[in-house]
């Protein structure tokens, strides 16, 4: 009690700091105020009509606030801001933050084996986070599902963890590590209910915005403005499209990332490990990310941070990767590639520290735990 006393204050004043300078950046970028969350506004009084992805439709109506971006969200997602959509856009806006800043929040709390104040003070100084709030992004919700499920699978509840995986269909690009993940630990009942529950989901799109909508949203994702370009993007795929042949460099680098991910999850006990590495390297191989999704890497560095028998070097690069530093480089020199190339190797370098630091022994999750929890024989016996 007396040492959380001692460092108490500093936590508080770390994030006080942190949340201040995170506030004069906005203000200075403050003419991307609320671009995704127009969007979401504005596509959540479509959803239900049949138009959600008619651009003439949604582009009128993104017009009225000064933006034209086209939808990415499932139409099952998009049919949740219809409440939002009820209100005000001034306090919708309002409300949008507030349950954003809570998710994360949450995240921050719930995340298996993360020390609670460093990552709190990790998101009161992380640009990601600046940007998502900015922007209006709902990763903070990805964020606070996958969290959930890691947690209710550490107090054994696959049935609801899988359920809860399923809610980060809000951003599917981004789940490419979790089945990777659950398949590698063999955690059937999580992986059925999940795949379960998305199926529902899916159904739900159908039922929502009529039986055309795949073709409508394949037609829509073709706009040169649905995706940032891949060469700002903190993915593999910025890095393969400076190569020759980047399709088949990108290709090759998301089946190298996944086997690592695989043989790393395989081996590993704890779910706030695992969970992160799925999490990291799921940002990696996504195929559409912005810079703010990069906020995916905080549990990784965190619990790179915290672990014992982490190399020196390894744990400056991971509080080099939550600081501002990097992302005002990028930014002040236009040059991203300062910033990408330091994702990649971070997150391979860092996943393999953490699973060889893992006291755990080779055999998979689940059978480990299974002969942990049996008693032995002797025991029983005596007992």
């Amino acid at each position: 009690m007396r040492r959380h006393t001692k460092i108490l204050p500093a936590v508080t004043l770390a994030i006080l700091l942190g949340i201040a300078f995170q506030i004069r950046v906005g203000i200075l970028n403050r003419s991307g105020w609320g671009i995704d969350f127009d969007q979401f506004y504005s596509a959540g009084r479509l959803t239900g009509t049949g138009h959600l992805y008619e651009w003439d439709a949604l582009r009128n109506l993104e017009a009225e606030h000064g933006h034209e971006v086209p939808t990415g969200r499932l139409p099952v997602v998009l049919y949740g801001h219809k409440l939002l959509a009820r209100l005000p856009y001034g306090a919708a806006q309002i409300v949008w933050m507030t349950l954003c800043i809570a998710a994360l929040a949450v995240f921050a709390i719930t995340w298996p084996g993360a020390s609670r104040s460093l990552m709190m003070v990790a998101l009161a100084w992380s640009m990601p986070v600046t940007l998502i709030l900015l922007f209006g992004q709902d990763t903070p919700f990805w964020l606070m599902f996958f969290a959930a499920a890691l947690l209710l699978m550490e107090r054994k509840k696959p049935w609801s963890a899988g359920f809860a995986f399923s809610l980060c269909i809000c951003k599917f690009h981004l789940a490419l590590g979790i089945p990777v993940m659950l398949v590698a630990q063999k955690r059937w009942k999580t992986l059925i209910a999940g795949a379960v529950s998305v199926l529902v989901l899916l159904a739900l799109c159908f039922l929502i915005e009529g039986p055309q909508w795949p073709l409508r949203y394949a037609k829509m994702a073709q706009m040169a403005a649905f995706a940032p370009r891949s060469e700002v993007m903190p993915t593999i795929s910025a890095i393969a499209a400076r190569l020759p042949w980047p399709a088949a460099a990108e290709i090759a680098g998301a089946i190298a990332i996944m086997l690592l991910l695989w043989e790393v999850c395989r081996r590993m006990v704890d779910p706030g490990l695992a969970g992160a590495a799925a999490a990291a390297c799921g940002l990696l191989v996504a195929h559409h990310a912005l810079f703010a999704d990069a906020v995916l890497l905080i549990p990784l560095a965190v619990l790179t941070l915290q672990r014992q028998n982490i190399p020196f070097w390894l744990k400056g690069w991971a509080l080099l990767m939550l600081s501002p530093v990097p992302f005002l480089l990028a930014y002040a020199w236009e040059k991203p590639l300062v910033w990408q190339a330091l994702i990649a190797p971070f997150v391979i370098a860092a996943v393999l520290a953490l699973w060889s630091s893992e006291s755990s022994v080779p055999a998979p999750f689940t059978e480990s735990r299974r002969q942990a929890k049996s008693p032995a024989p002797h025991a029983i016996r005596s007992g």
